[in-house]
């Protein structure tokens, strides 16, 4: 469907390449386990959820809606719950840290429908790749669904939206999207 019958409109290069540059920053901070700097990016209203996906024969049921029980289901408190109980050293699942590499790519931006002034809906493809011991290797395919608030020079997540490939995930996830 074009962008003009969508009604949305696509943002100038130099946006385009903010909102990339925000990207790149954020998966590093994830990558290098810098999780309070990373916390710091997110409003603090902010959802992030990760629906749990069903293979089924129309792509439309695929993802179940939100009357379902997701994966995860976060506000920021909660994913601050989660940073500490990563830090503990009682988290045997992550001491110690995996190794991870965050790719994002296939970066959409547009003017966000409804929302405040300003914010924008960004869609990236996703791909991380997690090691743990020399041992374990777990590779995670999937888009990412963001609202961006502008923030002085920057960004904040107004909220998050994660959409796995795989339909079956490890029995706890330990990392975050």
């Amino acid at each position: 469907m074009a962008e003009e019958e969508r009604g949305r409109s696509m943002t100038s290069p130099d946006l385009q390449h903010k909102v990339e540059q925000f990207l790149f920053r954020e998966v590093r901070m994830l990558a290098e386990g810098r999780f309070e700097e990373w916390l710091d990016l997110f409003t603090e209203d902010t959802r992030y959820l990760m629906p749990i996906r069903e293979t089924t024969a129309t792509r439309e049921d695929s993802e179940r809606g939100e009357e379902f029980l997701p994966h995860v289901d976060d506000d920021k408190d909660f994913m601050r719950a989660r940073v500490q109980r990563l830090r503990h050293h009682l988290a045997h699942a992550e001491q110690p840290p995996s190794r991870l590499r965050y790719f994002v790519s296939n970066i959409e931006v547009e003017d966000a429908e409804g929302g405040e002034k300003g914010d924008l809906d960004v869609r990236c493809n996703l791909l991380v790749y997690q090691s743990r011991l020399e041992r374990t290797e777990k590779i995670f395919v999937g888009r990412r669904e963001d609202r961006l608030r502008p923030e002085k020079d920057s960004f904040l997540i107004a909220s998050r939206t994660v959409v796995l490939d795989q339909s079956l995930l490890p029995r706890s996830i330990t990392i975050f999207f």
